[in-house]
């Protein structure tokens, strides 16, 4: 079912006012379409889990202050925990350690804040952002939250997550990588995602990042890749689907800026947030939630 489309043009400093009264601010709210529908109220509180959902996975981006704003999406994250399943993966998409990826601040910018989730078995999924790599201990980040190379492949019960560094999407070496997974036969009822840093497709400040549009996007077409996460711009967006693929950018998990609209643009919205995936064998459906647990966004894709 469609929902018309309403736009609100807010000035910055009523983005800031409405993010401090908990209440967010949603700039734009698109009908739905096959690949991606949303379905349900943009503002109203998020609706139970009717469904237990084979896997529950949480994705957030730009967290790494270890501040108030990064304690508030985990606090929403553990109370989403008590109306339905435990998170069984937390994404976390770049920028883990603000503001020079100093490793000394591993534990204060992602291991301490994310406890009450890991301590009860949800597995970190972390890629590296820009910030990450300002002190070239990008690989020292990487090893202390249990990975050992900046693109890898995770399996979480049905998903397979790619995991990507979109610092360096020209790598040949992680191009023809990328390929070879891509390409590689998958179990029955397997869910592939991507997840990166940059976004192929912004409206926000940084906007669309080319070397990842050019080296990636086709192969996430070719491959039939239904959902692709990147962060960077601090605020939410959701594309059209783009030959087959809809790109989220979730990056205000602890940072915001006004964020913007382009023709590709489905919903964009400039609120702190995260993002709340229930993966189904037919389907996965997706919340962006606020900090005072509303819904920014939902959506659901299913399989082509």
């Amino acid at each position: 079912m469609s929902v018309p489309t309403r736009h609100f043009l807010v000035a910055a400093a009523a983005v800031a006012a409405l993010v401090a009264a908990g209440l967010g601010l949603y700039l734009v709210r698109s009908p739905g379409s096959t690949d991606a529908a949303s379905s349900a109220v943009v503002g109203e509180p998020v609706p139970p889990i009717v469904k237990r959902p084979a896997v529950r996975i949480a994705v957030a981006g730009d967290t790494g202050t270890g501040d108030a704003a990064e304690a508030a999406t985990v606090q929403e994250m553990v109370a989403q925990t008590r109306h339905g399943s435990a998170y069984d993966a937390l994404v976390l998409l770049g920028d883990l350690v603000y503001e020079e990826g100093d490793a000394d601040q591993v534990d204060t910018a992602v291991t301490e804040p994310f406890a009450p989730l890991t301590d009860k078995g949800t597995e970190l999924v972390p890629v590296l952002g820009n910030h990450d790599y300002e002190s070239d201990e990008q690989d020292q980040i990487m090893s202390q939250l249990g990975r050992h190379r900046s693109w890898y492949v995770d399996r979480i019960g049905p998903v397979r997550i790619i995991a990507l560094d979109s610092e360096r999407a020209d790598d040949e070496n992680q191009q023809h990588w990328l390929g070879r997974v891509l390409a590689t036969p998958q179990p029955p009822g397997t869910w592939t995602i991507a997840a990166m840093h940059h976004p192929a497709y912004s409206a926000g400040e940084h906007g669309s990042t080319e070397s990842v549009q050019e080296n990636w996007a086709p192969l996430f077409a070719d491959h039939h890749v239904p959902l692709v996460l990147a962060g960077h711009d601090h605020d939410y967006q959701r594309s059209k689907p783009l030959d087959g693929v809809t790109y989220v950018v979730s990056g205000a998990g602890a940072k915001l800026r006004e964020t913007g609209r382009e023709d590709f643009t489905a919903v964009s919205a400039s609120v702190l947030h995260y993002l709340d995936l229930l993966v189904y064998s037919d389907r996965i459906d997706a919340r962006a939630i606020d900090q005072s647990g509303r819904l920014v966004d939902r959506f659901t894709l299913t399989r082509r």
